[in-house]
């Protein structure tokens, strides 16, 4: 089934920076996803990474057409593919020579549009599927045209190797972190909040949309809904939820209950920061899924 037929690159997740033809700089959060059931490390960003001295004008991407309407956005060996959407984490379409699926897009050139109406092109050198219970992942190799050359789009991993993104559905709001789907689809870096929700296992295309969008909020410790994260990278949280995907391994204190839209109430809360909702949203009881949290967070500091 066609799910996407407009493809958005990371709106919500890649800031574009610059300074005069200053030579390309990536900077990066490392935000550990670990293998062990209900705990994972949180972090404060969607991507984990931004641009500095790409010569873009400060602009942020703001969306690709993926060549149904004629616009030819998407090449692959220099022709222009056409009914291009995407099929769980896979891209999909249609070439002159048939369909596409998965690993075929390896080469394929997308052309993106900044917030100022400025093309941007970028290129997925390498597709490959994750491993264990995320074989059904794919995760993507992309680079960015600039003008110093093309540029890793989620920057190097601590061993040296490009990092890698994963294709999702939908788009975040930078500002107001708030998801939007209008037949878009983001590359989210992995590591950073969107793509590890995604690895911890929940997955848009087995219908755990809402339980990904509340992770990404939890991750980020956006208690309020609004965007604002108040909890420190990196630091140590005990995730369940009752969907059966993360059980509850810790017998920590109750941090807060979790939806697509914020926390439905919080006990604690992470960082030194008293968020703006604390008067509306905190409860001595929080803790349980009876007033329909999808997610429930531990923590065990301060």
């Amino acid at each position: 089934m066609k799910t996407t037929q407009l493809l958005k690159i990371l709106s919500a997740s890649v800031l574009v920076a610059c300074a005069d033809r200053a030579a390309p700089e990536v900077a990066q959060a490392d935000l550990t996803l670990t293998g062990e059931n209900g705990t994972s490390f949180n972090g404060t960003s969607f991507n984990g990474t931004s641009f500095n001295g790409a010569s873009l004008n400060g602009t942020s991407f703001n969306g690709v057409e993926l060549g149904s309407i004629g616009l030819d956005a998407v090449t692959l060996g220099g022709a222009a593919l056409h009914d291009v959407w995407l099929d769980g984490s896979a891209l999909a379409g249609m070439a002159p020579s048939g369909a596409l699926h998965g690993t075929d897009f390896v080469g394929a050139h997308l052309w993106g549009q900044l917030s100022n109406g400025q093309a941007l092109e970028l290129r997925i050198d390498a597709i490959a599927p994750l491993t264990g219970a995320n074989s059904d992942v794919l995760a993507y190799t992309v680079r960015v045209a600039t003008d110093q050359g093309w540029i890793a789009l989620c920057g190097d991993d601590s061993d040296g190797a490009v990092r890698q993104a994963l294709a999702v559905a939908g788009t975040w709001n930078v500002q107001t972190g708030a998801w939007h789907d209008g037949g878009v689809m983001s590359f989210a870096c992995r590591r950073a909040s969107v793509a590890k929700c995604v690895e911890l296992g929940y997955k848009p295309w087995l219908g755990l949309g809402d339980h990904q969008r509340a992770c990404v909020r939890m991750l980020r410790a956006d208690y309020c809904g609004d965007g604002t994260p108040y909890t420190v990278t990196g630091t140590p949280i005990n995730l369940y939820d009752e969907a059966g995907v993360q059980l509850d391994t810790e017998a920590w204190p109750v941090d807060a209950e979790w939806g697509p839209d914020g926390a439905l109430c919080f006990h604690h809360h992470r960082g030194g920061v008293q968020p703006a909702c604390h008067a509306e949203k905190y409860r001595a009881s929080c803790g349980s899924f009876a007033s329909g949290a999808l997610l429930i967070d531990e923590y065990a500091g301060p």
